[in-house]
């Protein structure tokens, strides 16, 4: 039996992936035995739930392969929510299934996703009737997802899925709220307060104030005082082995604690100059894409170039990447039209690549296009592509 890998999303949240899936028997079994890569996820408000904890998924998924005879190579493992797909655990699954060609199982649908985005991209580009791999999931099996009907139920199920982490997300919005508004505390408190044991008369727990952390609120108001900059300040936190916030102390943990103290505010940038004129900010945007630039880039050249959003006055990535995405395009035939045409003038696919980024126009997938999404358009016209 193997050890287990731990993958890491961040410093204070570990992704485990677990390898105690390897059956006993795998190593005996014949050649035709259908690999299996297993996947279970909870989300940090489920994993106390009956029914879908991380263990009741694995033995699940073990007793599942041992009773068909299928050959379970791994089973990965993700604490994160099911609205994002950049998750460990299922990035390093969906490569190991590739790598093995295996089937990816899991107990239910949105184990895997609950974003209908998502599953569009997991059919497209895996499980779809163009795509090479298999999955199983207990609660669609005999779902066939290279199939119309089956897709057309997967996307619906999918939809539900989404719909659920919206409602739920929308009542414990409004609860809060509502909480709040009568002046009781929820969710996270500020540096210094902390839920207590002990409840009131609604059986709430009573917040009350934490010494320790109030007696370093009174040290960093000490230290700004005597003119220590933030950076200084989290230094001098560190080694006087103050409690932080979270597991270390940052100079964005002291700049909250200085905000909340009314020692400290942003600066407030003067833009009597900006541009605000909408085109041309599409315009620059497409071309800095087309020069490879990320949209924290983007945003920090539009910036220097007083280019400002039509509200507000700084840009941040995802404002630059929803302009982006809103003024940009799929269009197979337009960019395959100007792909040849550009061709036939000798461009190279790097600055056919540029110039399709210009127009707006994405590849099937978004982002933006490079050399060999043109050489595969321009086969699709049947173009010869040679590198360039």
């Amino acid at each position: 039996m193997k050890r287990v890998r731990k993958r890491v999303r961040n410093p204070q949240r570990a992704i485990h992936i677990d390898s105690e899936a390897r059956l006993q028997y795998s190593a005996s079994m014949g050649e035709s035995a259908q690999k299996v890569i297993g996947y279970i996820r909870v989300s940090t408000d489920e994993q106390a739930t009956e029914g879908i904890s991380l263990e009741v998924q694995r033995d699940r998924i073990i007793h599942y392969c041992q009773q068909f005879g299928l050959n379970l190579l791994d089973i990965y493992q993700d604490e994160w929510t099911g609205k994002e797909i950049a998750r460990p655990g299922l990035q390093a699954a969906l490569s190991q299934m590739v790598q093995t060609d295996a089937m990816l199982m899991a107990v239910s649908l949105c184990r895997i996703s609950r974003s209908v985005g998502d599953w569009h991209y997991l059919l497209d580009r895996y499980f779809g009737r163009n795509a090479k791999y298999k999955f199983l999931a207990f609660d669609v099996a005999g779902v066939d997802g290279k199939t119309a009907a089956g897709e057309t139920l997967i996307y619906f199920r999918a939809v539900m899925a989404q719909g659920e982490v919206s409602q739920t997300s929308e009542r414990t919005t409004h609860a809060m709220r509502a909480l709040k508004a009568k002046g009781i505390a929820c969710g996270a408190l500020p540096y210094g307060k902390e839920y207590s044991d002990r409840l009131d008369a609604e059986g709430r727990r009573v917040v009350v104030e934490n010494p320790a952390k109030m007696a370093t609120i009174a040290r960093v108001r000490e230290l700004h005082s005597q003119g220590k900059g933030i950076k200084t300040i989290s230094d001098l936190l560190t080694a006087e082995g103050r409690p932080p916030p979270k597991k270390s102390w940052n100079t964005e943990s002291v700049r909250r604690i200085l905000t909340k103290e009314g020692l400290y505010s942003r600066k407030h940038w003067d833009r009597s100059g900006a541009i605000r004129d909408q085109d041309l900010v599409k315009k620059r945007i497409a071309e800095l894409r087309a020069k490879g630039l990320t949209y924290k880039e983007i945003g920090k050249q539009l910036t220097a170039e007083k280019l400002m959003p039509d509200v507000g006055s700084l840009w941040h990535h995802q404002t630059v990447k929803d302009r982006w995405e809103a003024a940009s395009s799929y269009d197979q035939d337009s960019a395959m039209e100007l792909a040849v045409g550009f061709r036939r003038a000798n461009y190279p696919l790097r600055k056919i690549a540029e110039e399709l980024t210009l127009r707006g126009l994405t590849p099937k997938r978004g982002g933006t296009w490079h050399p060999n999404q043109v050489r595969e358009l321009l086969l699709l016209a049947q173009i010869p592509g040679r590198a360039g």
